[in-house]
């Protein structure tokens, strides 16, 4: 005999199953976009990391394909064809890390007026990370479209090999923090945090993940030996560091730590290590297996554990059986990553996955409405 369940049950259970069971209990929003990077909001596209693989290939790839995409837009086309406005730019390009650099040099390329803006450096992302970070260019066989192209091995070698590719283009980058774009009257107006305009027939956002930090969000955190940056692994020789998360930049974090000669543990949520590179998780095991000659750092792993509280000695994890171990610690990195710049999408007027405006909201408890209605009009 089947059972017969109550609205609430069937949502929470619909809920549970479409949205709960990934490892951190929710769905990440992001801004609605469509495979090409077009959004809601015409003559916005979005390039970078958000489009879905942050790799750096497909974030170079991305922000000259959408140059090239643009371009081939008869709208567009005819726009380019107008008596030319100094104050009008054909292209805003919004964000200075690979793929907003990739679409400023194909925009060159194409002849067009425009003018691409960074609010801190260059190739931020990159600059951060630790000292000596192998990097891996995947897919080998892949040619990013563009002319920003890579060959390092290492973090400076391609900070080398970019800016040098940068200053042959002769391309200026304009400081400025943009708060938000709106579309008026037919051109897209980019609105500056000091409350400057710049108008523009289309714009790019290539701000990638430049939102918050993710944290933990447990007692302790916010002790100064807690960071979610490494820069310098040398300065943590003999030290109990405790790398959390699972991702490739805690693998990558925890294994210069290792090399350079720290008591490192690694703790993960996921029992698994199936998100990182490779390459990343053969160092990982073969460190954690102490199976490396000459090592005078130590790597152990903690899968399948959660951070319960940092001391500013110690730190409580709550291990996947259940109970709880105190370690020595010196400091924490919670490589956890960080979240997409929402509010500026929504500021924006892009739309944002899994977020009903109060019209969705009304749209939906109408509809439920008339099912009651129909159902007991039947009965």
């Amino acid at each position: 005999m089947f059972r017969i369940l109550n609205p609430i049950t069937m949502i929470c259970r619909y809920s549970q199953w479409l949205h709960l069971r990934w490892p951190s209990g929710r769905v990440e929003k992001l801004p609605v976009m469509e495979p090409d990077g077009t959004t809601s909001v015409e003559g916005v596209r979005i390039v970078g990391d958000l489009t879905g693989i942050p790799l750096l290939k497909f974030s170079a790839d991305s922000g000259a394909r959408a140059v090239q995409a643009l371009c081939l837009e008869p709208r567009f086309q005819q726009s380019l064809k107008l008596k030319k406005n100094p104050e009008l730019f054909d292209l805003a390009i919004i964000g200075g890390g690979i793929s907003g650099v990739a679409a400023a040099m194909e925009a060159q390329k194409n002849g067009l007026h425009f003018r691409i803006f960074e609010a801190n450096q260059l190739f931020s992302t990159v600059s951060n990370f630790p000292k000596a970070k192998p990097i891996y260019t995947y897919p080998t066989e892949m040619v990013p479209a563009g002319d920003l192209q890579f060959h390092a091995t290492t973090k400076e070698t391609l900070l080398e090999e970019m800016e040098a590719q940068w200053l042959q283009a002769g391309i200026e980058t304009t400081v400025a923090r943009i708060e938000r774009v709106e579309r008026k009257d037919g051109e897209l107006l980019l609105h500056h945090a000091d409350k400057g305009i710049t108008r523009a027939r289309r714009v790019i956002i290539a701000i990638g993940r430049s939102g918050n930090f993710r944290k933990l969000n447990v007692p302790g955190e916010t002790l100064d030996k807690v960071s979610n940056r490494l820069h310098d692994p040398a300065d943590f020789v003999g030290k109990n560091v405790l790398v959390v998360g699972a991702g490739d930049s805690a693998l990558e974090a925890a294994i210069s730590l290792c090399d350079s000669g720290a008591k490192v543990m690694l703790s993960a949520r996921s029992k698994e290590l199936s998100r990182p590179k490779p390459e990343n998780r053969a160092k990982l095991l073969e460190l954690a297996q102490g199976s490396t000659n000459d090592l005078s750092g130590s790597l152990t792993l903690a899968l399948g554990s959660q951070v319960k509280e940092i001391l500013p000695h110690e730190v409580t994890l709550v291990l996947n059986d259940g109970t709880q171990k105190m370690i020595a610690n010196d400091a924490v990195f919670t490589m956890l990553g960080r979240e997409a710049p929402l509010d500026f999408f929504r500021r924006s007027g892009i739309r944002i996955q899994g977020e009903w405006k109060a019209t969705n909201v009304a749209a939906m408890l109408l509809f439920i409405t008339f099912c009651f209605w129909l159902y007991h009009w039947k009965g």
